[in-house]
């Protein structure tokens, strides 16, 4: 690993090539700047991270405690606001860290603090007890997926439902795939695990790394998590799992599912199975797999509708990306393993002519390094790379190979 360079940020950036060795660079600058205008101001990680142990609701809460994020607090209430800007777009990672009873009130100051400096308010991805109480606040609800949850105390693979879970489990563990819980995170595991993940980055559909919302950074505030690992018959680093506390309800997030490109079938499903049984067997009463983006599942009784255009746009958007990101085939992946329900998640925006335009960008900003434009040149690079030498037109199947299960 390269001395000077956090292992957070190997990943996107041996991913991304020379543009965005470039954009690295540029990105250290300003947070080195950003560090120095900020040097007499305490660091709040700290107290973001307990506030997160004694709060957190939201299953991105403790992923959204990451490096260039910013803090928003109120005198007189235990909470925070945990935020980026993005072109005049103030947007918050998901539900403040707050008592139930402070929630509204902290949004409703952050808005009023937006507003008095010229910014828009966005909230992605809420959950629902949130949206339903900052609707209250003038905000615009629209639904962008939902979350599969598990039952931990009455989940189990048998059964007709856990047909397809069981086939993976099995062709995992005949070829000889065995789960541990990372009990020591060395520097030896480290390196494997970087080269996983980047060699998994590579391969990606997507032809690239995400940015802030959506990070792959499994060691990321690791002293917090549960961290499982796969291993092959030859000792080969095939699979990792990372898991994220949601104290507030007593559950876990699956945040991180990573395999390798020839890891035996089933060993994704192998990886999460053996996750659940211990989350539970620690206590835990409910797990998630996290978002799947534009799924129609779970309750919807918010969705103010008043916000159409914004509202088709992520929806065209979806079908221009499903090119490139398999939307249905990540929600299919998920709601193989029998949730026993599935909560809506939504985006909470302000009202305004600009609005749309602004969040939308804001959101690509935040989950894509460098916007829809790198998307779309990277992905169409790769489709003529992966060209036999004497063609010189990309199929558009090229683009739609299948990597990782959770994709």
């Amino acid at each position: 690993m390269h001395p000077h360079i956090p292992v957070h940020d190997l990943w996107w950036l041996a991913a991304g090539g020379a543009g965005y060795g470039t954009r690295y660079a540029r990105q250290r600058v300003r947070i080195a700047r950003s560090k120095a205008h900020r040097a007499r101001l305490p660091d709040p990680t700290d107290n973001l991270l307990r506030l997160q142990t004694l709060y957190g609701y939201n299953a991105h809460s403790l992923v959204s405690i990451a490096p260039g994020a910013s803090a928003w607090t109120m005198p007189g209430i235990d909470g925070a606001i945990i935020y980026n800007e993005f072109n005049r777009v103030w947007l918050a990672a998901g539900d403040p860290l707050a008592k139930p009873e402070d929630v509204t009130v902290l949004a409703r100051g952050f808005v009023a603090a937006a507003h008095q400096a010229g910014r828009i308010v966005a909230f992605v991805p809420a959950t629902h007890r949130f949206a339903h109480e900052a609707t209250t606040l003038g905000l615009s609800a629209i639904k962008i997926g939902a979350a599969p949850y598990i039952d931990l105390t009455t989940w189990e693979s048998r059964g007709n439902r856990g047909k397809k879970i069981r086939s993976g489990v099995n062709q995992a563990t005949r070829a000889g795939v065995r789960v541990e819980v990372v009990q020591d995170l060395d520097d030896k595991l480290k390196t494997e695990a970087v080269d996983l993940c980047l060699g998994w980055l590579k391969s990606r559909r997507a032809a690239t790394s995400f940015g802030w919302l959506l990070a792959l950074d499994p060691f990321l505030r690791a002293e917090h998590k549960k961290l499982f690992i796969a291993r092959d018959k030859q000792d080969r680093l095939v699979g990792l799992l990372a898991a994220s506390p949601i104290p507030s309800r007593n559950g876990w997030y699956l945040e991180d599912v990573v395999r390798r490109s020839d890891a035996p079938q089933g060993t994704a499903e192998l990886l999460i199975v053996y996750a659940l049984g211990h989350l539970r067997s620690l206590g835990a009463s409910l797990a998630t797999l996290g978002t799947a983006p534009l799924a129609k599942d779970g309750v919807d009784d918010i969705s103010t509708r008043d916000h159409p255009v914004l509202e088709r746009a992520l929806l065209s958007s979806a079908r221009r990306l499903s090119h490139f990101y398999s939307f249905d085939g990540l929600r299919r992946f998920k709601a193989k393993f029998a949730p026993g329900w599935w909560e809506s998640e939504y985006a909470l925006v302000q009202h305004g002519a600009m609005v749309p335009t602004k969040v939308a960008h804001a959101l690509l900003q935040a989950v894509v390094p460098g916007g829809l434009p790198q998307l779309l040149t990277r992905t169409a690079l790769q489709s003529i790379r992966s060209q036999p030498s004497h063609s010189h037109i990309s199929r558009p199947d090229s683009i739609a190979q299948q990597s990782c299960p959770l994709e």
